[in-house]
């Protein structure tokens, strides 16, 4: 079993995983110029906005996905200036999520709606108020104030009292991009925090693993998503196993090892990144197992003494989960913090192995 695991094809592992995966689906609505791509960009990352310059599903609408993103985005194409133009576009963006809402599977609806209001216009139009109201019908609605660094602090705070005024139930958030406003005083966090509480649960790892800066939020997802596979590896082993006989454990681990690698994005990196992934983490695994469990497990003196009952599988399952996930969480950080990242000593075997050993003893 472990010269099979040798063997793993992380691309047909990962292909599976996407197959499996739902996305959610985002409408990111406004006009041209309130700064609905640098949201995009600033939340999910460049990739995402870059896929293929978005493909249009209808004359107002265009559409960014691709098979590795987690989230897909709609975004409103520009109209023509004038009221009754923009009433008329608005109509068909409206008609779009209309029908998408009307389809079958909930997978294609349309899950959230950000409305991109700029601070620099210092207005909110009838037209802006009218859709936002009609799209609330739809989908969940917030309202987000685009480059608040655009205007004065009582400039964004009048238009956000325009907007409460005639949408009281509509939750605001002011963001922008220029890295010298304190990020305490924008409201990235709670845009997230919003959409998260209005995603279906099903859907809410998905766009978790999209964010591109939210890392102790990221964090706690993929230690949400260790539990999924700690509850499958005790299923595996209903029944005592030798542990050289537990072929469907070490591809749980095997799968959940490639599912917290690429929740991190890191397989989106460096090539050599990866290749040091599969043939330190995934290949051996089966030895991580073994040297770990007759470490920790008192009166076993040889691996083919070592009987695997559910508490060991699941006990072992989490303790590899959880330090996979510290290692990549480290790294995003010093990813985030532009360090340089040494390949070799990212996921040393050694540096894991220290993690189990802590996260099996608690």
């Amino acid at each position: 079993m472990f010269s099979k695991i040798s063997k793993f094809d992380y691309e047909d592992t990962l292909k599976k995983i996407l197959q499996s995966t739902t996305k959610p689906n985002i409408l990111v609505c406004g006009g041209t110029g309130t700064g609905k791509s640098s949201l995009i960009n600033y939340l999910f990352g460049d990739r995402v906005a870059e896929v293929g310059a978005g493909k249009p599903v209808t004359t107002e609408v265009r559409k960014y996905a691709s098979e590795t993103a987690s989230v897909v985005l709609y975004d409103t194409i520009g109209y023509e200036v004038g009221e009754a133009q923009q009433d008329a576009f608005f109509k068909r963006v409206i008609e779009f999520v209309r029908q998408r809402n009307k389809r079958p599977s909930v997978g294609e609806h349309i899950h959230l709606v950000w409305y991109c209001l700029s601070t620099a216009s210092k207005r909110v139009t009838d037209t802006d108020l009218r859709i936002i109201k009609q799209l609330a019908e739809l989908a969940k609605v917030a309202v987000v104030l685009t480059q608040v660094d655009e205007g004065t602090a009582q400039e964004v705070a009048d238009l956000e009292a325009a907007v409460h005024a005639a949408l009281p139930q509509r939750p605001i958030f002011k963001v922008s991009t220029d890295e010298r406003i304190p990020r305490e005083k924008l409201g990235w966090d709670k845009l997230v925090e919003w959409s998260l509480k209005n995603l279906d649960s099903g859907l809410r790892l998905a766009f978790t693993q999209a964010l591109n800066h939210q890392l102790e939020l990221k964090r706690a997802s993929a230690e949400a998503l260790v539990k999924r596979y700690v509850v499958a590896a005790g299923a595996a082993v209903a029944s005592p196993l030798p542990m050289t006989d537990s072929a469907a454990l070490l591809a749980i681990q095997t799968t959940m090892a490639t599912h917290i690698f690429n929740f991190w994005g890191i397989d989106q990196g460096s090539e050599k990144l990866k290749k040091m992934f599969v043939s330190v983490v995934v290949a051996n695994i089966g030895r991580m197992t073994s040297r770990t469990l007759l470490k920790l497990i008192p009166g076993v003196g040889t691996i083919s003494s070592l009987i695997v009952n559910t508490s060991v599988a699941t006990s072992f399952t989490y303790a590899f989960g959880r330090a996979l996930n510290e290692l990549c969480y480290q790294l995003a950080q010093k990813v985030a913090a532009g360090q340089y990242i040494n390949v070799e000593t990212a996921f040393s075997m050694e540096l894991l192995m220290q993690l189990i050993e802590r996260y099996y003893k608690k």
